[in-house]
C-alpha cells in the first residue's frame, strides 16, 4: 500500500512515494538546512563481564570468549545475560556455562528477519487502519 501512495514533502513540495520518504530526506537540502540531517536510531551495544575474569564482551563474543580461555573451568557461575535482562542479583547459577549460552544466547531474530521489512508492513498495516477509520467516521457524518 504505501509504494502506491504520494505524498509531498513537507519542506521541497517533491512528490514521494511513502515508502522512499526517509530515503528522500536524506538529501533533501530544504529538509537538511531547517533540521539537519536525519539520523538514524543507533542502539549502544550491550557489554557483558565474563563471570570468571570480569573481562567486558557483547553478546556474541562471549561464548567465544569463555570457549577459548575457560573452557576446561567447571565451576558453576552466573549468566551476565539473564542477569541484566532479568534486572536480578546472580541467583541462577549455570553447571554448564557453555551450554546454556548455546542454547539460550545464540538465536538472533537479524539472522533470520529483515527488522526493516517487518517494520515497513506495519507502518503499512497502521497507515491502513487510520485511512478506513477515516473513511468511516467521514462517511457517517454525511447526512
Amino acid at each position: 500500500m504505501m509504494k502506491n501512495i504520494y505524498q509531498n514533502c513537507t519542506e521541497c513540495e517533491t512528490q514521494v512515494c511513502l515508502s522512499e520518504m526517509r530515503a528522500h530526506l536524506r538529501t533533501c537540502d530544504q529538509y537538511i538546512e531547517k533540521y539537519g540531517p536525519l539520523q538514524e536510531v543507533t542502539y549502544p551495544e550491550t557489554r557483558y563481564p565474563c563471570p570468571l575474569c570480569q573481562y567486558e564482551l557483547d553478546e556474541t563474543n562471549l561464548l567465544d570468549h569463555f570457549l577459548t580461555y575457560h573452557r576446561s573451568e567447571r565451576r558453576a557461575v552466573y549468566c551476565p545475560i539473564c542477569r541484566f535482562l532479568s534486572g536480578d542479583g546472580p541467583s541462577y547459577y549455570s553447571r554448564s556455562f557453555i551450554r546454556h549460552l548455546q542454547l539460550r544466547h545464540s538465536f538472533y531474530y537479524e539472522d533470520y528477519i529483515d527488522i526493516n521489512i517487518v517494520e515497513e508492513v506495519l507502518i503499512e498495516r497502521v497507515l491502513d487502519r487510520s485511512f478506513l477509520e477515516y473513511v468511516h467516521v467521514n462517511s457517517s457524518n454525511i447526512v
